[in-house]
Order: structure tokens, then C-alpha cells, then sequence
């Protein structure tokens, strides 16, 4: 049984129309984008039928609504056809023809023709309101912001490249994809300067020879964790003044490069070139180089907002406009930088405790960061190399503020534990402490930078 009679038989629309529509579902290639547009097309109340065709037009209008649909699921280089191009043209001159069928009416009296003119714009108003919001308002109110922005085509995103500071006053920045950074709280910080080593330079398989570097390489993602009300207009002065509040301690403390405020708004905190205190104990890998204590190396980016509830992306959470302004922000810091991808990072994943050897002193976004929304890759499926290759383990409670579950990184770490350990016929341990005893050196050397003033 096809999706189309199956969508027939439970939605009983008439064999011409369901015709229509699988006319029209055959000029889109994608099976997923069909199955989309049939859904639309039987998902709307077909009243006007009748008297539509009264007024001599048909199924024209029916087909000019389908044209309209199927023109917003093309692929972007694909041109509507020339045949679907004229149905939607025909269907402008409509009112012409009702015109004509109305000339005729005049004929039977005044009070005829003062009806007619009235339910002729009723028709019209109730047409282009189904068209614009009944079809398009309920596609969208049931997604979720990390959703809605994921759901931007590739083809819409700007490369590193397209990326300027395009106006600057006294207490902003405007970039030319759309970032607004706002720079009344901006202060300074401590100056950025850290090593960078390599895996192979600390596992003693290469020279360990680490680069000295001054320039932000990566990101690390945070969230605040405030105390948060509802999200909605009730609340807005207090809303204001939370964020407020947020601001002024996280200038006062020098906590972030920046914070992204519940509606969506970029404050610059400490500047750029200089190192904010956000990240703690910590240490990354991107497979080829390996960074320690990223508040040096890393510029950290917090979000107004909570963990440790049931979802840390939502309405009353972080939010649609919160994600909206971070994959902006995080396009101009890639671009500005030329950090890579595989660098930037959240705050539960590179979290260390040195003194237990366990990962995740911090745990905030530890999981369900939506990292495909923001415009990169998801690095809850990359190998912690924190527990792969320098000695870390965790315990239950850091897997417990993931939800309960070990993520495919972590797992992918475990196993190459192990296999590492059997390639070079050690036990376990043994490859453990090796992964230990390379990461300390890294901490000591990064450690006694961080001291000097």
C-alpha cells in the first residue's frame, strides 16, 4: 500500500484532489521531502471547494495552493517548472474571472450585488490567511529551538571567510552574518598565553617539543548556572535584572570572554585576546594536539541558563534565541581565529580533577548540547582522549549527569583503552599510568605559565 492511499483511506479526501496531489508530489526527488508535502497538502480543510467552482475556476486553486507548497520543498538550485510557474499565475487572475461571473449579478439588484462584493472578500481574506499562517505557523510551533535552527539548510550558512566586523560603536559590534556583540561590560584579563603539545610529543613517540602560542585555538561552551523563572513577559523586569546581575559578577570575577543572556543577547566579558578564569582544571585533545587548563588557550562562552533538570534546551531553558545568537558568535570566533571545528568543545567535557585522576569536576553540558543547531560537529561521538590516552577515569556520577548512559566518546575511549593495552601486551593499568604520567607533565608545564603574572 502506497503513502498516498493509505493517507486516503484515513483522511477520506475525493479521488481528484488526492490526484492533484500526487501530480504534484512527483517533482520532488526525496522521498522524505514527498512524504512532507502530502502530509501538508491533506492537512489542510478544503472548504471553498464548491463555491469555488460555482465561480468558474476549478481546481485551479487547489492547484496553485499545491504549487505553493511544493515551490517551498525544491532544493534551492532547482527552478519551479514553467508549467507550475503558469498554474500559480492563472490562479493571481482568478479574481478577474470572478469579476466577470459577478458582472452578471449586478443585473439582479443592488442588494444582490452588495452580498456578492462581501462574500467575494471574505473569500479572498480567508484564502491568503490559510495560505500564509494555517499552513506555515503550526510547521514551526511545535519545534524546538535547538531543532529550528538545525533545520537552516547548509546552503543559507555563511563560510569562515564571509565573516567581518561590519560596524562598530561605542558599546557594540555588528558582523556581517548577523552577530550583535554587545561591549559595555568588556574588561580585561589576564594575558593569554599557553603550550600547545602533540599526543604523540607526550606518549614519547615523537619529539616533546610543545609550541608556545598567545591566540585562541579553541571554545569552550558553558552554561551559568542561575536560578531561572519562566520564561515569559510577566517575568520580564526580573529577567532583566537576573541577567544583570549575571553580567556584573561575571565582570567582576572575569569568568567569560563572553555571556549569552536569556533573550539571546552577546555581551563581550573579557576581552578576546585575553584569558577569562572559566575553565578550570581541564585538558582536550583534538587527536593531534593536546591543550591543558583551556582558560588560556580556549575562549570560554556561557550561557544564561541551568543544568541538571530534565532538559537543558527548551523555552524555559536555554533557548531558540540563545542558540540563534551562539552559532552566530561561534562563526565569527571561528572565523576571526581560524579555530577549528574539532576544538570547540563543552565545559563536562574537558573538566579534569587532577587530584582523583576523574573526569568531570564541572558537569554542565555534560550531554544534550545541541551542537549540530550551532553549526558543528557533534563531539559527544569523538574519543575522549582525556580517558583514552592520558590516564583519566570517571566515575558514576559523571556518567549519572549524562542522563545515566554512557555516550559513543566515552565508550570509544574505554575500548581504546584496552586495545591499546593489549597491542603493546600490558595490562590495563599499566597503559593507564603511561596516559597519567604524559598528562602530568603537560599539567606541570602549563601549570607554572599559569602562575606568572
Amino acid at each position: 500500500m502506497t503513502v498516498l492511499s493509505t493517507m486516503l483511506e484515513s483522511k477520506a479526501h475525493d479521488p481528484e484532489y488526492a490526484k492533484l496531489v500526487d501530480q504534484y508530489s512527483r517533482y520532488l526527488d526525496s522521498p522524505v521531502l514527498r512524504l512532507k508535502f502530502l502530509n501538508i497538502a491533506f492537512k489542510e480543510e478544503r472548504k471553498l471547494r464548491r463555491l469555488e467552482r460555482m465561480l468558474v475556476v476549478g481546481t485551479l486553486h487547489d492547484r496553485a495552493r499545491l504549487v505553493f507548497e511544493l515551490s517551498k520543498l525544491l532544493p534551492l538550485g532547482k527552478k519551479v517548472p514553467l508549467a507550475l510557474r503558469i498554474t500559480a499565475f492563472l490562479n493571481r487572475l482568478r479574481y478577474v474571472v470572478w469579476a466577470v461571473c459577478l458582472a452578471g449579478v449586478i443585473a439582479g439588484g443592488v442588494g444582490v450585488i452588495f452580498l456578492a462584493s462581501k462574500l467575494v472578500g471574505s473569500l479572498s481574506v480567508s484564502t491568503q490567511a490559510k495560505g500564509i499562517a494555517g499552513e506555515s505557523e503550526p510547521a514551526r510551533s511545535g519545534e524546538s529551538g535547538a531543532r529550528a535552527v538545525g533545520a537552516i539548510g547548509s546552503e543559507a550558512g555563511l563560510s569562515l571567510d564571509k565573516v567581518w566586523l561590519a560596524e562598530q560603536g561605542d558599546a557594540f559590534e555588528f558582523y556581517s552574518n548577523g552577530a550583535r556583540v554587545l561591549t559595555e561590560y568588556e574588561t580585561e584579563g589576564r594575558e593569554r598565553k599557553f603550550f600547545q603539545f602533540t599526543v604523540d610529543g607526550l606518549r614519547g613517540n615523537a619529539r616533546n617539543d610543545p609550541s608556545l602560542l598567545s591566540k585562541p585555538v579553541g571554545i569552550v561552551y558553558h552554561v551559568s548556572e542561575s536560578d531561572l523563572l519562566p520564561f515569559a513577559d510577566r517575568y520580564n523586569a526580573s529577567l532583566i535584572n537576573r541577567s544583570r546581575s549575571l553580567l556584573d559578577y561575571a565582570r567582576e570575577n572575569k569568568l567569560y570572554n563572553y555571556v549569552i543572556d536569556r533573550f539571546g543577547r552577546i555581551y563581550r566579558i573579557v576581552r578576546d585576546e585575553d584569558a577569562a578564569s572559566h575553565a578550570g582544571n581541564s585538558m582536550w585533545s583534538d587527536g593531534k594536539n593536546v591543550y591543558v587548563n583551556l582558560s588560556a588557550s580556549f575562549i570560554g562562552v556561557c550561557f544564561e541558563g541551568k543544568s541538571g533538570q530534565e532538559t537543558v534546551v527548551g523555552p524555559d531553558a536555554i533557548n531558540e534565541a540563545q542558540i540563534y545568537a551562539a552559532r552566530a558568535l561561534t562563526l565569527v570566533l571561528r572565523s576571526k581565529y581560524a579555530i577549528e571545528d574539532a576544538n570547540c568543545v563543552t565545559h563536562g567535557l574537558v573538566s579534569v580533577n587532577p587530584s582523583n585522576k576523574l573526569m568531570g569536576y564541572h558537569t554542565d553540558w555534560v550531554a544534550g548540547f545541541p551542537f549540530e543547531a550551532i553549526g558543528l560537529t557533534n563531539k559527544y561521538e569523538s574519543e575522549l582522549l582525556a580517558v583514552s590516552r592520558f590516564g583519566f577515569g570517571y566515575d558514576e556520577s559523571y556518567v549519572a549527569a549524562a542522563g545515566g548512559n554512557k555516550w559513543p566518546g566515552l565508550a570509544r575511549a574505554d575500548a581504546a583503552v584496552v586495545d591499546a593495552a593489549r597491542k603493546k601486551g600490558l595490562p590495563i593499568a599499566e597503559e593507564r599510568r603511561a596516559g597519567w604520567n604524559a598528562f602530568q607533565l603537560a599539567y606541570a608545564k602549563q601549570h607554572a605559565m599559569d602562575q606568572v603574572k
